[in-house]
């Protein structure tokens, strides 16, 4: 007989800026820079940049680079909270160590559990990770600058940065074979009360 799937997965997504939190207005965010590492897209990621640089296009914002930097910094942080973090999500700058004050978005799946007790690793593209955040579009109101109630959006925002020049990620497989995902932004955004574009 076939063993049928139980639990098909799950999938978490948070965002967080270089803003600071949401009670501390910040209205003075950085300029947009140069990016200081650019580099291939590995191929681990692929499909990630072009994600992003399609909802950048959509609002008329210039494409994001890649970056080797952020890509390690990314790297580094997903590989921690798989191993150390019982692959929690939680961001560098909740944790009090974000020594490059860098934006993030963060993305989490379960493992594919099925009805005989076997465990997968879900197959999550980086297309579906970067397109889960921008998705998120349909709830953020740009004459508002706000979120719809109850919604997240600060993925997406976070992607359309307009002084945001380069973007890196990185993904880890954790013990119970869920995975996460993390990307950096340099400069950061979704500062507070300021519109992302």
């Amino acid at each position: 007989m076939r063993n049928l799937l139980a639990i098909v997965g799950v999938t978490l997504l948070t965002a967080c800026g270089g803003g600071g939190s949401s009670s501390t207005p910040v209205n003075t965010p950085p300029t947009a820079v140069v990016p200081i590492s650019p580099a291939p897209e590995p191929g681990t990621m692929s499909g990630m940049l072009e994600t992003h640089n399609q909802v950048r296009a959509a609002v008329a914002v210039m494409p994001l680079t890649w970056s080797s930097q952020m890509t390690s910094y990314a790297q580094e942080w997903a590989t921690y909270l798989a191993n150390n973090n019982n692959c929690e999500m939680k961001h560098r700058s909740v944790a009090g160590i974000n020594p490059l004050n860098v934006g993030e978005n963060l993305y989490w799946a379960s493992a594919v559990k099925w009805s005989d007790g076997r465990t997968e690793i879900q197959a999550v593209t980086p297309t579906q990770v970067a397109t889960a955040w921008a998705d998120e579009k349909v709830d953020y109101n740009y004459a508002s600058n706000t979120c719809a109630p109850g919604k997240p959006c600060g993925h997406y925002t976070q992607m359309v940065w307009n002084t945001t020049t380069e973007v890196g990620c990185g993904m880890a497989i954790c013990p119970d074979k869920g995975q996460i995902w993390v990307c950096n932004y340099n400069p950061p955004g979704n500062y507070i009360g300021v519109k992302p574009y």
